[in-house]
């Protein structure tokens, strides 16, 4: 299917680095339930590639947001040791959602992005 939505691409500064994301789709005030989903992609190491055919969602107009975690595809990949904890990359999360406001998201984790969604229900508590 050709994608006929809007793409932005861009950098969100986090911790020094730059974090890689694209947005696909119209991001306006969203229609009840088509919140945007944020995709987490599995890893640690293995870019977003593998989460593309999600973009598809994007012409049922629910915007798709894929990002790449700091170390892998398009962002910076930092080689301090010490900043490999599981709460750099929760706070990268909220770092995404901030930089591009997204209030409420359905959020899709796979692999290493599932156990990070898991662990994310438990550091907004």
């Amino acid at each position: 299917m050709a994608l006929t939505s809007s793409v932005r691409e861009g950098f969100i500064p986090f911790r020094g680095y730059r974090t890689w994301y694209r947005l696909i789709g119209d991001f306006t005030p969203t229609a009840e339930g088509t919140f945007p989903l944020l995709t987490l992609h599995g890893g640690p190491g293995i870019p977003h590639d593998s989460l593309e055919p999600l973009e598809e969602l994007a012409e049922t107009g629910r915007p798709v947001i894929f990002y790449d975690q700091l170390g892998c595809g398009n962002s910076d990949c930092p080689d301090d040791p010490l900043l490999w904890k599981v709460n750099l990359f929760l706070e990268k999360i909220t770092a995404v959602r901030h930089h591009l406001t997204l209030d409420q998201i359905h959020l899709f984790g796979h692999s290493w992005g599932g156990a990070l969604a898991l662990e994310l229900s438990s550091y907004l508590i």
